[in-house]
């Protein structure tokens, strides 16, 4: 049972995305196997502002983001973080050079709950690169 980010997620409901992509594998990879994913409830408006982001530079138009967008409740993630989550973020970003707190409340609930943070975000696991288990989509579940 893995938790993503909004790095992964995106790729699950953008509009043009390959079906190749490491997100989109492991997506079929956690669905064949029936596992259980997380998220805090973030993650719903992180997904949300990629997607106006992605109106704004241009990579779709206003009505694919608006039919992506419709696709995030029907995505098999339970969003399961709890306020002591945020309150480990602040640690973590104070600890690893100011890092987003927004990012750090999907680590603080990957590692609250001893599972693995799945994250396509490079800077973030290379700020965490002494967590194992914060890991990119290519890497999940093997």
């Amino acid at each position: 049972m893995p938790v993503v980010d909004a790095s992964v997620v995106v790729d699950w409901v953008a509009p043009g995305i390959a079906p190749t992509q490491p997100s989109i594998a492991l997506l079929a990879r956690l669905a064949a196997g029936d596992v259980e994913i997380l998220a805090p409830r973030l993650l719903l408006e992180d997904v949300s502002n990629a997607l106006l982001t992605g109106i704004r530079r241009g990579r779709w138009s206003g009505a694919a983001a608006d039919a992506a967008h419709s696709l995030l409740g029907d995505l098999p993630v339970t969003l399961a973080d709890e306020p002591r989550d945020l309150v480990r973020a602040w640690d973590l970003a104070r600890r690893y050079d100011n890092h987003p707190v927004y990012d750090m409340v999907y680590v603080a609930l990957a590692e609250r709950r001893g599972m693995q943070l799945v994250t396509a975000d490079s800077a973030l696991r290379a700020a965490l690169a002494g967590f194992d288990w914060v890991i990119a989509p290519e890497h999940a579940l093997r």
